[in-house]
């Protein structure tokens, strides 16, 4: 097998573009008309045009999936995010036995996550 990508189902192409682009820093690789292909690191993400907002569920009880974005300062990155107007599900940072984390929602209303790893 070669290595895992993510594949992303959008509402609207263009918003969640510069959303990815500009705000979270993915690298754009390819750019069509109906799916792009962008890069975080080493790891693909394909993202493609949808016609429907995320499903809402219980975020770290239903089954789903998510990307996690490794940050040097959570504290700061959730900071910067709600300065932009991302809605983020805790309210305060959440801690497992890796790190501290926090959930936001993309303007899809897909749930990824900011992870700040213990060191």
């Amino acid at each position: 097998m070669n290595a895992p990508a993510t594949l992303l189902v959008v509402q609207d192409l263009t918003t969640s573009k510069a959303f990815y682009l500009d705000v979270l820093g993915l690298t754009l690789i390819e750019d069509n008309n109906d799916a792009i292909k962008m890069q975080i690191g080493s790891h693909d993400v394909y993202m493609f045009q949808g016609t429907m907002h995320a499903t809402e569920y219980q975020h770290g009880y239903s089954a789903n999936s998510t990307l996690v974005f490794n940050v040097m300062n959570l504290d700061a990155e959730i900071t910067r995010l709600k300065q932009q107007g991302i809605e983020f599900i805790h309210k305060t940072p959440n801690a497992n036995k890796w790190g501290r984390y926090a959930a936001f929602k993309d303007p899809s209303g897909i749930v990824h996550e900011l992870m700040e790893f213990n060191i």
